[in-house]
């Protein structure tokens, strides 16, 4: 569990400072292209990691040309650094062009971390955990065009080369060796189908988000293995009244035989079944459905209440007679810009054991 009373104390300075920054931002921008920056520290501390400490920061702006109404484009970006020498550096973005029809999407990163493995599927148990270590770059990049109001269809990749530098020799990782237990080179073409009218795609309040995303690993190409997977992410956003929503989301994955651990569909995230440890549950299938309810607190400051149930069939399918793993959580928003909604989040929730998030944005 991270020790988040540094995080809490940051978090409340950056949040005074952000605002002033804004505000003198809302003044002097007239034009609907103003960039908007924020930037808040973080500390934490695990077990694994020792003391950290980086910067994470949000980027929200339009292209030239863009309507003030037109979707915002954005980059999120983050680094920390630990003091057992691991690092991490990503940023994640989202780009809009042509009043939101034209979407780029991806990430790029450079991770020197560790992770999680409880082994694979829905018996691994706590006490298997261990942590290996892992270097890698990632590249990820989607395009996708509407032609069709609130339809997209999109091409892309992802790209990471995944060098494990470190294991327990009595694991479970060294004692099964599932398929990429030695890392390896992952290279898969992403094909996208999309239908999105939310009414803000940063926070929204309510419509529709779904999308169906297929990835298939190049062997012939660069990559070191053979696969597919399918994923499948709906989501729906209800206002029950002002600034009160009822959103849900059903998340959906599968990969066929080949595919290494590392790339397998999991759920433990900031925003899959939050309060399960990270990766908790790796396997060829998943599903989870959450739901949260989202309100006013007081200024800037909302908060959500949420619960989540999720399953690790044997197949895609086979869903009867599965023991649901359920999670649940309170969390606390700070809406630095109240006219994009772009937000830092706080999550506190209760999986398999107390888990804590900060980060930005919403959940889903």
């Amino acid at each position: 569990m991270r020790y988040v009373i540094v995080s809490l104390l940051l978090f409340g300075l950056a949040t005074m400072v952000s605002a002033q920054a804004i505000d003198t931002d809302h003044q002097t921008a007239d034009d609907s292209t103003g960039i908007r920056n924020t930037i808040l520290p973080i500390v934490f501390f695990l077990p694994e990691t020792g003391l950290a400490f980086g910067v994470t920061g949000i980027t929200t702006f339009r292209f030239a040309g863009e309507s003030a109404d037109s979707r915002p484009s954005q980059f999120i970006y983050s680094a920390a650094y630990t003091l057992k020498n691991q690092f991490l550096f990503y940023i994640p973005y989202e780009l809009y062009k042509r009043e939101g029809r034209e979407r780029y999407m991806g990430e790029i990163g450079f991770y020197k971390y560790f992770y999680n493995f409880y082994g694979i599927g829905d018996k691994s148990t706590a006490d298997q955990l261990e942590n290996y270590d892992v270097l890698f770059p990632r590249v990820d990049f989607s395009y996708a065009r509407s032609d069709i109001d609130n339809v997209y269809a999109g091409i892309g990749f992802k790209y990471d080369h995944f060098d494990i530098t470190r294991i327990d020799s009595a694991g479970i990782l060294e004692t099964t060796r599932p398929i990429g237990s030695d890392g390896g080179q992952k290279l898969n073409l992403l094909l996208s189908l999309t239908y999105d009218n939310r009414d803000n795609i940063i926070s929204s309040s309510q419509g529709i988000f779904a999308e169906l995303i297929y990835q298939r690993s190049l062997n012939f190409l660069l990559s070191d293995f053979d696969y597919h997977k399918y994923s499948l992410d709906i989501r729906g956003y209800i206002p029950i009244r002002k600034n009160l929503v009822l959103a849900t989301q059903l998340y959906a994955a599968t990969a066929s035989s080949g595919a290494p651990f590392f790339d397998l569909p999991y759920f433990g995230t900031p925003t899959i079944a939050r309060g399960y440890s990270d990766r908790r549950y790796i396997n060829p299938h998943i599903w989870s459905l959450q739901t949260e309810l989202r309100y006013p607190i007081a200024g800037r400051f909302s908060g959500a209440s949420f619960v989540s149930s999720s399953l690790v069939p044997p197949g895609f399918l086979d869903l009867g007679q599965l023991s649901s793993r359920w999670s649940y959580g309170l969390g606390i928003r700070y809406e630095f810009d109240r006219k994009e909604k772009t937000r830092f989040r706080i999550d506190f929730a209760y999986g398999d054991t107390f888990n804590f998030y900060l980060t930005a944005n919403e959940a889903f």
